[in-house]
């Protein structure tokens, strides 16, 4: 496979090999080339970053330099990452299904001299189960205890990757959360989302509650609720890392009829905030039903999330 690189002549005209520097010391021109990854390789994303929260690949790196440049920057689609060593080796994480790394040599102006770039892919592993993907996604959990209606219980301890879970109306941080396996697994696949839109804490109102839907025991006229099986949570609140609270009882403001959630134009300021953080998460499939205050006034206070199988939509 070739290739290719851009050589950039420092101080002299095209085609000339050198320059004659003042007090007589020669410039190099300087080239880059990829030795590695090779164009087009795809890499298993098999662990959490610590960063991001996100499942990445690490790759390695190495490129090869021609020239004495001062420094060699790297960015792995235009977000800068650590420069280079001297001898051209590093290190990158990524999260996307086709990634675009980019070398480029400075000199002692910290202006730009040469580059050199290649693209690769990452793809997802494949879990055996639910709990070989809590374990895949860095969670820390026990099964159990068994409950009523819920079918792979566990109970996880939080944070999840720095990200917080708190009951609505407690004054601390939850440590643990209970939930189907399934809907814990969510829980860490929305960490990278929220923290991505600066949330440091959720607090919810819960997900396990053996019922049916619209309340009362079952048996169930109209069926048993997601909460019922533990594959739901109702998000109340986020505060974000300037320490401010976007509650959506009172900064959600209800969208009017027709206009879809996703689509329809937002007041500025946390309204804002609450409709890009939801519609991110659904764009994202994190959860098969989200239930906005849009949907009715039972959930005017909360976004409800669930794990109801064979369906998709956001209301």
């Amino acid at each position: 496979m070739r290739l290719a690189f851009v050589v950039v002549i420092v101080g002299g005209t095209a085609g000339a090999c050198s320059d004659a520097a003042p007090g007589g010391s020669t410039k190099d021109p300087v080239a880059l080339a990829f030795a590695a990854p090779m164009a087009g390789a795809s890499f298993a994303r098999d662990h959490v970053s610590s960063a991001t929260a996100a499942l990445v690949a690490t790759i390695g790196v190495s490129v090869a330099i021609e020239g004495a440049p001062a420094r060699v920057g790297l960015t792995v689609d235009d977000v800068a990452q650590p420069d280079l060593d001297p001898t051209g080796a590093g290190t990158v994480e990524v999260a996307a299904d086709t990634a675009t790394l980019v070398a480029t040599a400075y000199d002692d102006a910290d202006q730009p001299v040469a580059t050199a770039q290649v693209v690769v892919g990452s793809t997802d592993v494949t879990p055996a189960d639910c709990h070989a993907a809590l374990d895949l996604w860095g969670v820390t959990y026990t099964p159990g205890p068994a409950k009523m209606g819920v079918v792979d219980p566990v109970t996880a301890q939080v944070p999840l990757h720095g990200l917080a879970w708190r009951a609505i109306g407690a004054t601390a941080p939850r440590t643990t959360q209970y939930g189907d396996c399934t809907l814990i697994l969510s829980l860490a696949r929305a960490t990278p989302i929220l923290r991505a839109h600066g949330v440091v804490e959720v607090a919810d109102y819960g997900i396990y509650n053996y019922r049916c839907i619209g309340g009362g025991a079952p048996p169930c006229a109209n069926g048993i609720s997601q909460h019922a099986m533990a594959t739901a949570i109702d998000l109340a609140a986020f505060t974000t890392t300037s320490g401010d609270t976007a509650v959506v009882n009172d900064d959600w403001v209800i969208d009017p009829d027709p206009q879809e959630t996703c689509a329809a134009p937002t007041e500025p300021g946390k309204d804002t905030f609450l409709h890009q953080l939801i519609c991110a998460l659904d764009a994202a499939r994190v959860w098969n039903i989200i239930l906005t205050p849009n949907y009715n006034a039972d959930h005017r206070n909360h976004f409800h999330v669930d794990l109801t199988p064979a369906t998709h939509f956001i209301e």
